[in-house]
């Protein structure tokens, strides 16, 4: 097959680490593959992930030559406007299979609304087109400042379903948003474990001398949950005598508001690096004794740093809540969705406590990686949907055409009738089998 794979290439971006991988694995299954990127301006000088792929930039490539220059068109979502600006124009000019790396999508609306200079009247027909009439408080609420909490956003109008419509089939990396998807999607949608392309981070030896050492690593957001690592050490006799080191990028309120809190609790191991390159975040997993990747609100399809921390060979604690949630139990170390400061203490005790348990379930969690998570895998599932969603299109076009008509004869949509239509739509376009 001839494959569009759209995608962020800046090196700031971690969908288009995965995002190469994977066109790699692509073309060595025999297809013909281009990289078409999507963020919302090219930047002269920028560096990208290194690719021997076709590249080009959706702004200087014409959008209406995608139906007739390739069989499928496949666009990484992500909840990042200047990183995906351009899906919004692909969406409209071919079908596509988008892979949804986010669940929550509202920072994209909102940036697709601030760039295209739309106003308050369209974030609301928005939300009430995608959600129902009974939204149009909740879209108030939101854009009037009423709902700043993005896990209250997150549970009215996370926009999921806004982009899973635009889309021709889609891929989910979780169970637990794959519902919104398939509400939105007229398409075949699938589920299947996120890439997370292997840095060979294997567990070191035990340490003698220096302390033990946890880790967070990824953009340093309020809802990364930095604050509770630290009160929890802060407040542990054990944990204080440990450092906890932040890597990743980090605003400087949030540097100055992490450090207050550690000034706060008493705790001193608070080591901050900021945004790195590859190669001292291989230097900092390969440091690391505990990973802690612990969300709230849960905003993404997939945490490519809980992956990172599995592959690492780490014991990695994470919250019990969304993709973490779906996590094997005896691989991850997981605490109530809430992350209570005295329930995350207790388990980096245990496990600043015992080195043998650390060992034992890193390598098991890494073991389970690499099986799982291998760009390998991940492309031959986007492979087998694609194909399911060339054979869908005879059904999608008969199947939209036929609730064109119904709907325009007055058929209310819950009808019995709707559903004895699209069962025998099924029967016809079933596959035949040999």
């Amino acid at each position: 097959m001839k494959i569009c794979w759209v995608t962020p290439l800046v090196m700031r971006s971690s969908i288009g680490r995965v995002g190469v991988e994977v066109a790699r694995q692509l073309a060595l299954r025999g297809h013909q593959v281009e990289i078409l990127r999507c963020e919302d301006q090219e930047e002269p000088g920028e560096a990208l992930h290194p690719t021997v792929l076709p590249v080009r930039h959706w702004r200087s490539y014409d959008l209406a030559r995608l139906r007739t220059d390739f069989d499928a068109v496949i666009v990484n979502i992500g909840d990042n406007y200047l990183f995906h600006g351009g899906v919004f124009a692909i969406l409209e000019a071919a079908p596509c299979l988008g892979i949804f790396h986010d669940f929550y999508l509202y920072n994209l609306f909102s940036g697709w609304l601030y760039y295209n200079g739309l106003d308050y009247r369209r974030h609301d027909a928005e939300i009430v087109a995608t959600y129902g009439s009974q939204a149009e408080p909740v879209a108030v609420a939101i854009r009037s400042g009423q709902m700043p909490d993005m896990g209250e956003i997150a549970r009215h109008a996370p926009m999921t379903e806004w982009l899973a419509g635009r889309c021709e089939a889609a891929l989910a990396h979780a169970n637990f948003y794959a519902p919104r998807i398939e509400a939105a999607c007229p398409g075949p949608v699938a589920v299947t474990p996120l890439c997370c392309p292997d840095r060979a981070t294997p567990p070191g030896p035990p340490k003698t001398e220096s302390p033990l050492t946890i880790t967070t690593v990824g953009v340093m957001n309020p809802n990364k949950r930095a604050e509770d690592v630290i009160r929890a050490m802060g407040g542990s006799d054990v944990l204080n005598a440990c450092v906890y080191r932040l890597v990743g990028p980090i605003s400087d309120e949030e540097r100055a508001r992490l450090e207050g809190v550690a000034a706060e609790v008493g705790f001193k191991g608070l080591t901050i690096d900021g945004a790195v390159d590859d190669g001292t975040l291989d230097q900092r997993l390969d440091e690391a004794d505990i990973i802690c990747a612990l969300r709230r609100p849960v905003l993404e399809g997939a945490s490519g740093s809980a992956c990172e921390g599995m592959l690492s060979g780490r014991p990695t604690v994470v919250a019990n809540a969304g993709f973490y949630g779906e996590l094997p139990d005896d691989l991850v170390f997981k605490i109530g969705g809430e992350v209570a400061v005295d329930e995350l203490r207790a388990v980096l005790e245990r496990l600043a406590g015992d080195a043998a348990l650390r060992r034992r379930t890193g390598a098991a969690a890494r073991a389970w990686a690499l099986e799982t998570l291998n760009g390998a895998r991940y492309a031959e599932a986007v492979e087998t949907l694609v194909q399911a969603q060339i054979t869908s299109r005879p059904l999608l076009a008969i199947g939209g055409r036929l609730g064109g008509e119904l709907k325009a004869m007055g058929l209310a949509e819950g009808d019995p009738a709707t559903a004895r239509i699209g069962a025998t739509l099924q029967k016809l376009f079933a596959p035949i089998e040999a």
